[in-house]
């Protein structure tokens, strides 16, 4: 327990008070733990390490306690915390090296780890020819016989998970927003009880939503799956974008945009001009993702 509060000590906004200082980047805690400046609470210092660095995480693990008491509500609502050196944690995660989470709580079916997976991400402003492109691809993926990663925002997230669950299939949930405010939809706390439902959350579960946490649980997003799909995007702008350049960039995993026509796909014909491969609507998904492999 004490590595897991150390990390959400220094990642996150758990149990937050005034006057401390931002928490540390994902690299900054990844480069201290092998160095050995941090073993479980303890800070050490080596030289490699700057000295305003071991002020900040000083400052932000005085609230350990706090932190401890707050994961200790966070299990009772049924969340496990799990780390990269558990024999569970997500393999696809290694992809993102030095900017891979430090945690991930935990909440459902942990067998959908083990499952072959696809990643789709796209707009929240959608038309409805989107939404029913969207809700094909949730349609397939579960008829299929594969999981799907998601973010669960609105506009296309929605569209393809509500798709899928529908369809009998299974979801890995990796939310921007606060995990309690997404559980409020039925379909997604019945998927729960189904046991189709994982949530993998790679930052603090009630963490309110920003900017910056979408746009970093995106890269998550796509380095999961065993396949990745940009649902919808637009050229330049959004978190669908940046993360599908970051998986185009570092490889984490094939890369997939559906090649439409209209606005909401300017972004796509974009990224399959850059490398990634175009998805054909009329073809199955996984005879398209998967057909290259030995």
């Amino acid at each position: 327990m004490e590595s897991i509060c150390a990390r959400l000590c220094l990642l996150t906004r758990a149990a937050w008070r005034e006057g401390l200082p931002s928490p540390l980047t994902r690299s900054n805690v990844r480069k201290m733990l092998r160095l050995g400046a941090l073993s479980g609470l303890t800070l050490r210092h080596v030289p490699e390490i700057k000295e305003e660095y071991y002020e900040r995480a000083q400052m932000l693990l005085s609230r350990s306690s706090e932190v401890y008491e707050a994961v200790e509500r966070s299990m009772a609502k049924g969340y496990t915390v799990i780390l990269p050196s558990d024999d569970d944690w997500p393999v696809n995660l290694f992809a993102l090296g030095q900017h891979m989470p430090q945690f991930l709580f935990v909440r459902g079916n942990r067998a959908l780890f083990s499952k072959r997976a696809v990643s789709a991400a796209g707009s929240r402003e959608i038309d409805e020819h989107t939404e029913k492109i969207a809700h094909l691809i949730g349609k397939g993926i579960a008829e299929e016989g594969y999981s799907l990663i998601c973010g669960g925002a609105w506009g296309v997230d929605t569209a393809v998970q509500s798709a899928c669950l529908k369809h009998d299939g299974a979801l890995i949930l990796v939310p921007a927003y606060p995990c309690h405010e997404l559980l409020r939809q039925k379909y997604l706390r019945d998927a729960l009880e189904r046991q189709k439902l994982l949530i993998a959350c790679d930052a603090w579960p009630e963490e309110r939503f920003s900017g910056q946490k979408a746009l970093t649980r995106n890269h998550s997003i796509y380095a999961l799956g065993d396949a990745a799909i940009a649902v919808a995007s637009r050229n330049g702008t959004g978190g669908t974008w940046q993360g599908a350049q970051a998986c185009l960039r570092a490889g984490y995993t094939p890369l997939f945009a559906v090649n439409e026509m209209g606005s909401d796909f300017d972004g796509n014909r974009v990224l399959i001009e850059r490398g990634a491969r175009a998805l054909n609507m009329s073809r199955p998904i996984g005879e398209q993702l998967f057909s290259c492999e030995v």
